[in-house]
């Protein structure tokens, strides 16, 4: 079976961690974990129905890819030690909660505040933790394992009918405003609702199903992982010998290492030098003067006898 939301969402909220919270906000223990009670199957039901709207899964997946999980918390516990932790987590969370109640999203809140006895502010950062940890978990399957809208469907919405019966009696205003009542888990045989057990159901590999499009993904990012090591190689053989070979330390040009290196800054222009370029090519001025080879000026041309 799929990895169970609710459940992983619920387990982070421990009694320790209901304490530190209660804390952190200036909370009642008691008003706090209501809240985080009518707040978890809230955000798992306004992202099943999220995503059983036209374009929804699609939408949701786009935000999951573009997302940087390097510092998302696995378990709300490691963000309540220190202020700030906290509230970078918590505004971390509100794209993704944005994305799934879109203009209802002050009004659940409200709702949710009246209902546990809380201020909105605290039922912000509540969702807003447990909105966090929910987009890490899905946004390193898409990231790492494939996961596809395709997918994502297929998870929330064959638990949605739980996410539906696990709101608190005196949240209907909020099932009514997000239509809740439409949350159903589609009929058919549970391996084909929530798919087979493809992914390990640890925290970080949660059991979430794949598809077809999945594997070609995860296939596509092997095949670029390779190909970009293979070019490093060629890369680094190419400098490696570029580096090897010898240069001239006056012109930098390459060379014989057995031969005589001599800079073009230095010429011959002796006497004995110039006769033996007349002896051998018939001239001694600059070779690039007009006229015949070996006779550059023919008013000075020796005449033949």
């Amino acid at each position: 079976m799929a990895v169970h939301l609710l459940s992983y969402l619920k387990e982070q909220f421990t009694p320790g961690v209901i304490d530190l919270l209660s804390r952190e906000l200036s909370e009642s223990p008691t008003n706090t974990l209501k809240a985080v009670n009518g707040s978890l199957p809230t955000l798992l039901g306004g992202l099943a129905r999220r995503l059983d709207a036209s374009g929804g899964a699609s939408s949701i997946i786009s935000l999951l890819a573009k997302g940087d999980y390097s510092d998302t918390p696995l378990d709300v516990s490691q963000v309540l030690d220190e202020h700030q932790q906290t509230v970078n987590t918590v505004t971390a969370g509100r794209g993704f909660l944005n994305e799934i109640f879109g203009t209802n999203l002050s009004q659940t809140t409200a709702l949710i505040s009246t209902y546990s006895g809380t201020k909105p502010q605290s039922v912000q950062t509540i969702m807003g933790l447990a909105g966090s940890v929910l987009m890490g978990v899905l946004g390193r399957q898409e990231q790492e394992n494939g996961l596809t809208a395709h997918n994502l469907s297929t998870l929330l919405l064959g638990q949605a009918t739980e996410f539906r019966t696990a709101m608190p009696a005196g949240l209907e205003d909020v099932g009514n405003l997000l239509g809740f009542n439409e949350l159903k888990t589609p009929s058919g045989p549970q391996t084909e609702v929530q798919g087979t057990d493809n992914f390990s159901g640890t925290v970080i590999n949660p059991n979430i199903p794949k598809s077809p499009e999945g594997d070609r993904r995860q296939e596509n990012v092997r095949w670029l992982r390779w190909a970009m090591i293979v070019v490093a190689i060629l890369v680094a053989a190419l400098i490696i010998q570029k580096c090897s070979e010898n240069q001239n330390s006056t012109d930098g040009v390459s060379t014989d290492s057995t031969a005589r290196v001599e800079s073009n800054a230095v010429e011959d222009t002796s006497a004995a030098a110039k006769r033996s370029v007349q002896e051998a090519h018939g001239q001694v001025s600059d070779s690039t003067a007009p006229g015949a080879l070996g006779i550059r000026d023919s008013s000075r041309a020796p005449i033949k006898k």
